[in-house]
């Protein structure tokens, strides 16, 4: 296997030269060949107004192919929306009426507040050591219908094993709903190999495409019984025929996809796919966890704790180093130029395949600065 060369990956991201970028799991920096891309659509309609509309549609479908490839689903299960929240607000109102939620109690709110605003019953698991084990789950699926998760959880990093909750799902018929966000372009992704029934994800994070650019896969066993929430012109087979009395929406994720779609965040995240399928998922997780491994390599030699779990069956590539005041800590970074975040117990480091050593080098001669650390 050809070795990956960092160094010239890293020099496509030019906010790299001004900033310590190790905040992943907030915001990623993009690179180059992505902004071009998103860039090109306002330049072609800059140059000719809407001549380009079929082009933009192909661009579109393209980018909806290499979404699906990359986490092994067909194009007619995979759809762009303009974030997680949106997305799971979708699946919620589709499966409105399906029974009671069961979901982790560290979910960012945008895995939780669609269910409650639809008004399902949500059973909140509490974490043990951090941690969501596949037999505490079992245990609290009595009467649960619906098991909503991260697949990495926002304020601690764990990481969950997907594949056998999905096999846990299918044996107890529950429906099994995941946020993906702070693993997709991280970690492996495989809706079929997970079992998973509907996913949700925004790729402004690891996917590194920027703001809008989200999706959705629901499975093909799905398609053809569910109703989303919202329809409109494009949410039917034939559009171009505009049917005011089109009562059948079609049997696609992309029924969701009302209306005209924000083609410059689309063309910028099939860029980053292109990109991120290039270099290889499972390179990019072997990279990552190269790079913690250094973190709390240094980490421990200055006496920091971490409430992040560290095996490696539930890393990821967030880090929480605790300190007493999290937001003043990562203000402090920020004058320094180290972008992180406060989350959970502390300060949030989330290390991609972009960083190097002399990053994490950095972001620990900033720490050591920090007041009372």
């Amino acid at each position: 296997m050809k070795k990956t060369d960092w160094n010239a990956v890293r020099r496509l991201f030019p906010a790299l030269k001004k900033y310590t970028f190790v905040n992943a799991a907030g915001g990623a920096p993009i690179a180059r060949p992505v902004a071009e891309a998103g860039a090109l659509y306002y330049k072609e309609a800059l140059a000719h107004g809407d001549a380009y509309w079929e082009k933009w549609l192909e661009r579109q479908e393209a980018a909806r192919a290499g979404l699906a490839r990359f986490i092994n689903a067909s194009p007619k299960e995979v759809a762009f929306t303009l974030n997680t929240s949106h997305g799971m607000s979708l699946v919620a109102g589709a499966l409105k009426g399906r029974g009671t939620v069961l979901t982790m109690r560290d979910e960012f709110p945008s895995s939780t507040l669609a269910w409650l605003n639809a008004g399902f019953k949500v059973k909140f698991l509490e974490p043990v050591d951090g941690k969501y084990g596949l037999k505490s789950i079992e245990k609290n699926l009595a009467g649960v219908r619906i098991l909503v998760t991260s697949y990495v959880q926002y304020r601690t990093g764990f990481r969950q094993d997907l594949e056998a909750l999905g096999k846990l799902c299918r044996r107890r018929g529950v429906i099994f709903v995941v946020n993906a966000t702070q693993a997709l372009g991280a970690m492996p992704v495989d809706v079929k190999a997970a079992s998973i029934d509907f996913m949700v994800f925004s790729c402004f994070k690891w996917t590194m495409a920027g703001y809008g650019a989200a999706g959705l896969y629901a499975s093909k066993k799905y398609l053809p019984s569910i109703k989303f929430p919202e329809a409109g012109w494009r949410s039917v087979a034939a559009p171009e025929k505009m049917d005011n009395l089109a009562r059948r929406m079609k049997p696609e994720a992309s029924a969701v996809e009302a209306g005209c779609l924000h083609f410059p965040n689309i063309f910028a995240l099939g860029a980053s796919l292109k990109f991120l399928s290039g270099l290889g998922v499972e390179n990019i997780q072997r990279r990552i966890f190269e790079l913690n491994d250094y973190l709390v390599e240094r980490l421990t030699a200055i006496g920091a704790a971490t409430a992040t779990p560290l095996e490696r069956s539930c890393r990821s590539g967030i880090t929480i180093i605790k300190a007493k005041d999290p937001a003043a800590a990562v203000a402090r970074l920020g004058k320094m130029g180290i972008m992180a975040s406060a989350r959970g117990e502390g300060i949030r480091i989330s290390l991609h395949f972009y960083n190097n050593r002399a990053d994490i080098d950095r972001l620990i001669a900033g720490l050591k600065k920090l007041p009372g650390f």
